[in-house]
């Protein structure tokens, strides 16, 4: 028995479906970021700005490796120590 046409769409499109509501939030962001260019009002348009910056971080972000999340540190204590490439 095959499952319900529905079910059998997510199953196969599941990733699509993921990838078009980043697209829809990033949509929905840049809206946002054009009504507040064109507000005069510096609270309106703050609010707008607020509401893009929302929408973006509903995007899913990638998982991160250790190794990259180390490096984000290190680089935002500011070590200055140049990366080495040599192994060890």
């Amino acid at each position: 028995m095959e499952p319900p046409r529905g079910i059998a769409y997510f199953l196969e499109n599941w990733r699509n479906v993921a990838m078009d509501k980043s697209d829809e939030y990033r949509a929905n962001a840049q809206e946002c970021e054009r009504m507040a260019a064109s507000s005069r009002n510096d609270a309106d348009k703050s609010t707008w700005l607020q509401m893009a910056a929302h929408r973006l971080r509903l995007i899913p972000q990638p998982d991160r490796s250790a190794s990259d999340r180390f490096d984000d540190l290190e680089t935002a204590k500011g070590t200055h120590q140049k990366r080495s490439d040599d192994s060890h």
